[in-house]
């Protein structure tokens, strides 16, 4: 379990993690839902308006196109083509991780002809590692899944929607269950120039057999407050038809390539007053903190 002191150890005199997460040296933040204000998750983000800009909104200057489709670089979109904006949630009474995405897009395009092929359309990725593992530590074969890939691609094909990998889509694990909960809307033309919003709910899952999994052959990652997991999300962006499919852009928060979780999220505390002190280095308060690490 990595905390936040050695978090900071990172930001301060780049001690030792620069190669468990990419981008080193960069702490994004999870605000800390009270229980009577989690989110419903449906689409509508006004549940999201309690949580602050700082440090908490990920807005397109953070992003890397990772494949390099435009030799773009980190933040270098274009915004009247695609701008999308992240924010991450978490509850400890309801060990349960929240995720927001709201995404203009001036073509939002899903006329794939496989409804399975999610990557031949506009689509949202989420990978998780709660246990804060390296990349080349993540779902080594032949050991249990430690990183789960949760993606969405809307509206739905046939009635399919969404992909769980590496593991399948187990119906017990996916969206309308215990463990994960998904809710999208839009705003605009369908399938033109229009903001899309979407919303993900899930029981953050350390460890998870690759054959026979059940809730009760499972490792459930309890969350605490300070703790720092991986996490990594991407958004594609595809404005061609499907006869000459090709993405403008893959925008992620890590440099990495897609299907790993690098980022480092801290599981911050509430807003109200709450100092962390940092061992391995002078005490810090949570508002110094915040100030330093979104300069």
């Amino acid at each position: 379990m990595q905390k936040i002191a050695k978090g900071l150890m990172v930001l301060l005199v780049s001690a030792g993690l620069a190669s468990a997460h990419n981008p080193p040296g960069e702490l994004f933040f999870l605000f800390q839902f009270p229980d009577n204000a989690v989110p419903t998750i449906d689409g509508d983000l006004s549940d999201w308006s309690i949580v602050p800009d700082r440090p908490y909104v990920i807005r397109s200057d953070k992003l890397y196109d990772p494949a390099q489709f435009h030799e773009a670089g980190r933040g270098e979109l274009d915004l009247s083509d695609f701008n999308p904006l992240h924010i991450l949630g978490w509850n400890e009474n309801f060990n349960k991780l929240y995720f927001a995405n709201q995404v203009f897009d001036n073509i939002h395009n899903t006329d794939r002809e496989d409804p399975a092929r999610h990557w031949d359309d506009d689509n949202w990725e989420v990978e998780v590692n709660p246990t804060h593992l390296a990349a080349d530590e993540q779902n080594l074969s032949d050991e249990p899944v430690n990183r789960i890939a949760y993606k969405w691609v809307v509206p739905p094909i046939e009635g399919v929607y969404q992909s769980l990998e590496p593991i399948g889509n187990l119906a017990w694990l996916s969206d309308g269950g215990d463990f994960t909960s998904y809710g999208w809307s839009f705003d605009g033309d369908m399938f033109g120039e229009s903001t899309y919003y979407y919303e993900l709910g899930i029981t953050p899952i350390a460890e998870i057999p690759r054959e026979g999994a059940t809730p009760d052959n499972i490792e459930i990652y309890d969350l605490e407050e300070e703790d720092i997991i991986h996490i990594s999300i991407n958004n594609g962006d595809i404005d061609a038809p499907q006869s000459d499919h090709a993405y403008q852009g893959f925008w992620g928060t890590t440099p990495e390539s897609s299907n790993i979780a690098l980022n480092d999220f801290v599981l911050a505390p509430l807003e109200e007053g709450i100092d962390f002190s940092a061992t391995s280095v002078e005490a810090i308060s949570w508002g110094q903190l915040k100030s330093s690490l979104d300069k």
